[in-house]
């Protein structure tokens, strides 16, 4: 959700603060209610897109958990969270929340406009527990997803902190020889006149374009970054990088398990509201990950206004795993769609579980294998004309 820079004006005073919404519209709706003028607005740029973290939207929903089942209206959970949480984000979202609720908003609309923070599945499960009355309920099942994600990101940032100081390692190690140690050979061997091998000259040809270029290939790769990070304002860019992820070894299958996941537990929640089913799938196709993905789960609600079956319109839009295509072809047959459905999103989750353990166990001795080869063909296209010269005298 994109922040806005809005220049106000009161009877008494004239000032300019920051705002969260989805449009310019939505920012003036807001503070005309209140009967402020908006004098001046504009969107903020940001270079990041960053989320709260998993441990910070389950502590809160655990506290707003505790708080409804105690009975405590809406308004006064968010003061008693507020006094509590010290995450600035948090704060602003709470406050934000709390106005929109005391202008007479629903819960799930009232976090709305901080889906990008919260996430799609939390703003669905308070949407899904107004409608059904049993927001306590549908809130216990979102944590029990949060709490999983939760273990399940922080298990790959520990088991791929090993692997990522090993690859920094290696490439520090490379910079070294190309920049320093190379480049002295080089002077070495130009001086005894060797005829050097053909590994040795590419190393050699490899360094002297290190050390001609390397500010421009840092230059390169921060830019390589900041466009990645930004390719979701450019649509076709954005779509090719996302497709790409999908087809990349070990993420790709890990990211299409998990949306599917997403996606069938979107919409176990959406159907257990009360939810019809093509506008549950319209709000589901939103908890996508992945933007590709998201674009082919679009065309699902308008194929199932048309008479074709979930089942039917989810396979051939390729977009969820064909088990949860299965489940969903089972739910519709014995009118237990909505259990069926959070059952095959269980069942993903633990398979996406089981793939990350066999992968992180894949990569660390690729990790130690990748230093060991970088390392070793370094040092022998430097000692290979060494040996040669050392074979001639004798």
């Amino acid at each position: 959700m994109p922040k806005f820079v809005v220049k106000l004006a009161s009877e008494e005073k004239v000032w300019t603060e920051e705002c969260w919404a989805s449009d310019g519209d939505e920012v003036r709706k807001l503070y005309e209610k209140k009967g402020i003028v908006v004098l001046k607005l504009r969107r903020k740029f940001s270079l990041s897109r960053s989320k709260l973290k998993w441990r910070d939207r389950i502590i809160f929903t655990q506290q707003f958990l505790a708080l409804v089942k105690a009975g405590v209206p809406f308004v006064r959970i968010f003061e008693i969270i507020g006094s509590r949480i010290k995450n600035p984000r948090m704060l602003e979202i709470l406050s934000g929340a709390k106005e929109r609720v005391i202008d007479g908003a629903e819960l799930s609309e009232a976090f709305r406009p901080y889906t990008r923070d919260l996430g799609v599945l939390f703003i669905t499960a308070l949407a899904a527990g107004e409608r059904s009355g049993r927001i306590a309920y549908t809130l216990e099942r979102y944590l029990d997803y949060a709490n999983f994600m939760e273990t399940t990101t922080s298990r790959i940032k520990s088991s791929l902190t090993y692997p990522a100081v090993v690859v920094t390692v290696s490439l520090f190690l490379v910079f070294l020889l190309t920049t320093f140690v190379i480049p002295r050979f080089a002077s070495f061997y130009k001086t005894a006149q060797l005829q050097l091998p053909a590994l040795t000259l590419f190393i050699l040809s490899f360094s002297s374009f290190m050390r001609s270029h390397w500010l421009t290939i840092i230059m390169g790769l921060i830019l390589l970054y900041l466009g990645y990070k930004n390719s979701f304002r450019i649509k076709p860019l954005h779509m090719w990088v996302e497709r790409a992820k999908l087809r990349a070894p070990f993420l790709g299958e890990g990211i299409f398990l998990i949306s599917s996941s997403l996606y069938l537990r979107t919409l176990s929640f959406l159907l257990d509201g009360g939810i019809p089913v093509v506008q549950a799938a319209v709000t589901a196709a939103e908890a996508s990950p992945n933007g590709y993905l998201r674009e082919r789960l679009k065309g699902v609600p308008e194929k199932v206004s048309q008479g074709i079956s979930l089942s039917q319109a989810l396979e051939e839009s390729g977009a969820v795993e064909d088990l949860g295509v299965e489940m969903v072809r089972v739910g519709e047959g014995s009118g237990q769609l909505s259990d069926l459905l959070f059952q095959g999103a269980d069942y993903l989750e633990k398979e996406f579980e089981f793939k990350v353990r066999r992968y992180l166990g894949i990569i660390e001795p690729l990790t130690i294998l990748f230093l060991g080869v970088v390392v070793g063909i370094m040092l022998l296209s430097v000692y290979l004309p060494i040996f040669e010269l050392a074979r001639g005298v004798r």
